[in-house]
């Protein structure tokens, strides 16, 4: 079957977590649907799983009956840079696609660097590869990243989500 992520909110009706944003399985959202552990926000238009005696459209936005605490700090990861640099090469200055980016260590970690926000950047794989162990400053200094600063790439890439209607969610 094709892939049918589902949006999971939180009793509040916003996401249960940012980031990662709280996605998951088709499979995963049917059983908390079927259990009735989640209220149906919204279906799939087109997307439906069908059993000999069972048919029914697939979540694409579920929320939980109570709210879910959770952290409001940003968690350190891979995808966060790449959103905290807007997807660009903080040496050559390209704008790339996830695939074609690496981290790279702004104090290389051959001298001490160390892998935290304040010394990892987004670079495409032709500007790491060049710069090596050398000591070559980015384009932007690195910092820990608001939520806000994430909210907002996620609302101006609210293109890349499978429903256009998670974006309302996403505030």
């Amino acid at each position: 079957m094709e892939q049918a992520d589902c949006l999971l909110l939180n009793g509040n009706g916003k996401p249960v977590s940012l980031f990662p944003l709280s996605i998951i399985s088709w499979k995963t959202a049917v059983k908390l649907f079927l259990t009735r552990e989640v209220f149906l926000i919204k279906e799939h238009h087109n997307k439906v799983v069908r059993s000999p005696s069972f048919e029914m459209r697939l979540p694409s936005i579920l929320m939980l009956p109570y709210f879910h605490h959770h952290a409001e700090q940003v968690k350190f990861s891979r995808a966060n840079v790449f959103i905290r640099d807007d997807l660009t090469c903080q040496y050559c200055h390209e704008v790339f696609e996830r695939k074609e980016l690496t981290i790279d260590h702004v104090i290389p970690k051959s001298k001490g660097g160390k892998t935290e926000w304040d010394n990892v950047v987004t670079s495409c794989k032709r500007c790491n590869i060049a710069k090596g162990s050398k000591d070559i400053k980015p384009n932007k200094i690195p910092t820990k990243p608001s939520i806000g600063k994430l909210i907002k790439y996620h609302k101006l890439h609210s293109q890349y989500f499978p429903d256009a209607e998670w974006g309302k969610y996403i505030q």
